[in-house]
């Protein structure tokens, strides 16, 4: 029992001692002064195997960039390495880094027993030059996400016709990677006002998830004369102008970057207050979007929001109803995640996340009918042929409807496809399109079919289900949409 307690004594003794003699973990730190990174105890080391110690050490000093682009990477977005492009991501900033240190210093090296030389190393890295080089990758790991951007812009207290600031927002944004909803189309469709969207990141979140947007870029630019001064007979103005920016993520409503910057003419005073809002909008929103486009990826990177593979921004032209449906459920073939964006004027655009480069989906589109017109890395134009003998063959057997104060695309489509359903066994078919809050239907029929017998029984199916039909006649049916829908009893029975 003494000799077994002896020898455990013993044991514990030499593995303490053993850890004592081991060099301590070297673990490098990481601090942010004045726009710039500085890294202590960044590790590194090479094998010496006979060669020369310069050769040696400029490969321990690459080794090193290794592990600080797995520091930078770690520190400006917690929980990247969990994701499934981690690994191309670190090889293209590790492949670059060594153009962004400054001044990298040994402060220690050491021999091994191993025949391996250790360093351990300091450097700097400026915080915009590495937004510039990974911000880019970072957007593409995240599916290129879709951003919405709403500026209300003020100068003196009116608001101006085309906003400066949303403009140069929409630029920078852009061309950091992102895909962008269109602002026209965002206060259009979801009767959007900026100014009161500011404060209610919830109810602004809301209507953003209907267009699809990831990302809320919401503004506040205000600009007026603080100075005032005659020349020569010729009155100069001194402007300053301040741009608030709030990024809203859209899933959470949870704001996840904010900046406030101001400008202004300074010395040099200019011949209206317009032209210098102008000048110190577009100063302030580059300089605030410059600060916060890159931080919104590295946000949304970290809190898990990753969409896996490359998103594809598909336009096409000459779409019909029918035509939407099949694009839709031949890319579905591919497996990837599909996102409507848009239905106007038959014109489709949709957004698709998957494995298949534009190239790809180009070449699968192109076999199932569609016409490519032009392609990039990110977006593929196309076009629809319209069957133009198909018109020729039914035009003297065919029902037009009119349908109006239709306020969506998903409205008009699900008019269509009942109407289809219900039609299905006395039509041979139907095209529509969607314009100016108007659904246009052409129902064609067969050979020999009582056309009048089938367009009352049209005009009586769609009065029973919300819609009010003002006029029938002569193989055309005009109605307008009942919007007290709980009185008209049809459109919620619907699904709507």
């Amino acid at each position: 029992m003494k000799n077994s307690v002896s020898f455990v004594v013993f044991v514990f003794i030499v593995l303490l001692g053993i850890f004592f003699l081991l060099p301590e973990p070297v673990f490098a730190k990481m601090k942010l002064e004045n726009g710039v990174y500085v890294i202590d105890n960044i590790a590194g080391s090479a094998t010496i195997n006979k060669r020369k110690k310069s050769v040696v050490r400029e490969e321990a000093k690459k080794a090193a960039y290794n592990t600080l682009s797995e520091k930078l990477l770690d520190e400006i977005m917690p929980g990247i390495k969990e994701k499934e492009n981690y690994d191309a991501v670190l090889e293209k900033v590790s492949s670059k880094i060594s153009g962004l240190v400054k001044n990298f210093k040994i402060d220690s090296e050491q021999v091994s027993e191993n025949d391996t030389l250790n360093i351990v190393g300091t450097c700097k890295i400026n915080e915009r030059a590495l937004d510039d080089l990974i911000g880019s990758d970072i957007i593409t790991l995240l599916g290129n996400p879709r951003v919405m951007i709403l500026v209300d812009e003020k100068v003196g207290g009116g608001s101006p016709f085309i906003s400066t600031t949303e403009s140069e927002l929409l630029r920078i944004f852009e061309q950091a990677g992102y895909l962008i909803v269109d602002p026209d189309q965002a206060r259009t469709l979801l009767n959007l006002a900026p100014a009161t969207a500011f404060d209610d990141p919830v109810k602004l979140s809301q209507a953003a998830r209907t267009l699809r947007a990831d990302i809320i870029v919401i503004g506040k630019a205000t600009a007026g004369a603080y100075a005032k001064q005659k020349v020569h007979g010729v009155t100069l103005y001194g402007v300053s102008g301040t741009v608030q920016l709030k990024a809203i993520l859209t899933q959470t409503a949870y704001q996840i970057s904010s900046k406030t910057v101001s400008s202004s003419t300074g010395r040099k005073p200019v011949g209206s207050v317009g032209s210098g809002a102008d000048r110190c909008f577009r100063s302030a929103a580059a300089q605030a979007a410059e600060q916060i486009v890159y931080k919104i990826a590295y946000n949304m990177a970290s809190a898990g929001s990753v969409i896996e593979g490359i998103n594809v921004n598909i336009k096409i032209a000459n779409v019909i109803f029918s035509d939407v449906e099949k694009i839709e459920k031949q890319l579905g073939e591919l497996k990837g995640k599909l996102f409507e964006r848009s239905y106007s004027n038959n014109f489709l655009e949709i957004d698709f996340v998957s494995k298949y480069s534009a190239r790809d989906l180009a070449s699968f589109l192109s076999e199932h009918g569609v016409n490519i017109n032009s392609l990039t890395t990110q977006t593929i134009n196309a076009n629809v042929v319209k069957e133009i003998q198909k018109e020729v063959i039914y035009k003297n057997s065919a029902i037009s409807v009119k349908i109006s104060d239709i306020s969506s695309y998903s409205e008009a489509g699900e008019i269509e496809n009942k109407l289809r359903d219900y039609l299905k066994e006395s039509s041979k078919e139907l095209s529509g399109k969607y314009n100016d809050n108007t659904l246009e239907i052409v129902v064609y029929l067969p050979d020999g079919a009582e056309i009048t017998k089938i367009e009352k029984n049209v005009a009586e199916f769609l009065e029973k289900n919300g819609v009010k039909i003002e006029s029938f006649s002569s193989g055309a049916i005009y109605g307008k949409l009942n919007v007290d829908n709980e009185k008209s009893g049809g459109l919620l029975n619907w699904g709507w």
